[in-house]
């Protein structure tokens, strides 16, 4: 055999090994990247889920719960040695020193405060604090009790300057719990772009849940809006969620009972009492975690109206009234499904 044909059969092998191998290399890549890991695990006082795809899924899964862990232990009013506390017990002596993280929530919270006033305030602990919904022994505080801790609810007494915090008076206290869990959703997601996850869903006790992308074949992830006289995992419409958070708050989360009367643990900083509300449930929808988490609970405390003018400024959201009448912003018409005869969809631009 000639070399020239030698040299021609070698180059086809070659050519045929390549197209064989590159494919093999192709599809496991394809493999790789719809790797899914899910995982499940109890923090921020709740079960946070996470599905993740991708060939860095299990280190991102590790790092977010590494982060929020971390998170939690700066911003947990209960933990003594967290930045939190360590404010609180300083109130109205000196400023404390907080970690950037600390000191840029109460940065953006305050701000937050300051465009929806009188709804939602990062000084109501004193009254979180005596109420105790959400702890293991809750009480009905007296008209006296509320009027001696409501001057303590003032968010212009907490001052932030240079990395440092500081509460004006003695006894007020600072309580994240109604913008946490958004937060948190904002460490993920800015864990899930530095390891370049491309595809993730985040669920934070079914109230707070981030969605990174599509699913990885394209479809997107499909969420609930919780019907408030069910179970978890009843839900009164469905709709596509995409690189946003939909935060969702209502009176049916936590409460207690006493003689009668249901209390629940979202508490009006106007009046001291838990909020007499006649929204049911508020889902609001926003790129970013914190501010889906705040307005949620703002617009809650709010009530029907207000809420319905928030959303005709911008605000996008899902409501729920006593009315039966489900509102919704018109940036869900496209992928909402009702899933209840019960109820009726009105859109609101």
């Amino acid at each position: 055999m000639r070399k020239k044909e030698i040299f021609l059969r070698v180059v086809c092998a070659l050519c045929i090994l390549l197209v064989l191998t590159g494919g093999g290399f192709w599809l496991r890549a394809r493999e790789v990247a719809n790797q899914s890991v899910h995982n499940a695990t109890f923090i921020m006082d709740t079960v946070m889920q996470q599905d993740v795809y991708g060939p860095q899924a299990q280190e991102a899964i590790e790092q977010v719960q590494n982060r929020i862990s971390d998170m939690e232990k700066e911003l947990s009013l209960y933990q003594s040695d967290s930045d939190i506390a360590r404010l609180n017990e300083a109130a109205g002596k000196e400023a404390v020193e907080v970690s950037d993280e600390t000191y840029c929530i109460l940065k953006q919270a305050k701000d937050l405060c300051e465009q929806v006033p009188d709804a939602f305030a990062l000084t109501i602990a004193p009254l979180t604090l005596a109420w105790g919904i959400t702890t293991d022994q809750p009480r009905v505080l007296t008209q006296a009790e509320i009027d001696e801790l409501l001057p303590l609810v003032d968010d212009d007494s907490l001052i932030l300057q240079d990395g440092q915090a500081m509460l004006l008076r003695s006894g007020q206290a600072v309580d994240l719990g109604g913008i946490a869990k958004g937060a948190a959703c904002d460490v993920a997601r800015e864990v899930y772009e530095d390891l370049e996850i491309e595809h993730a869903l985040l669920n934070l006790g079914g109230s707070t849940i981030y969605a990174k992308g599509t699913k990885p074949d394209g479809t997107p992830f499909r969420i609930g809006f919780r019907d408030p006289e069910g179970d978890q995992e009843s839900a009164i419409v469905s709709f596509d969620l995409k690189d946003a958070v939909f935060s969702t708050s209502g009176g049916y989360e936590r409460y207690f009972e006493q003689d009668g009367v249901r209390y629940q643990h979202i508490l009006d900083p106007r009046t001291g009492w838990p909020a007499e509300s006649d929204i049911l449930s508020v889902g609001v929808l926003s790129e970013n975690g914190a501010q889906a988490d705040f307005y949620s609970t703002a617009l809650y405390v709010l009530g029907k109206e207000k809420t319905l003018e928030y959303m005709k400024d911008g605000v996008t959201a899902i409501m729920l009234c006593e009315d039966g009448v489900l509102y919704a912003s018109t940036a869900f018409e496209s992928s909402l499904e009702l899933l209840s005869d019960e109820y009726q969809v009105v859109y609101v631009e």
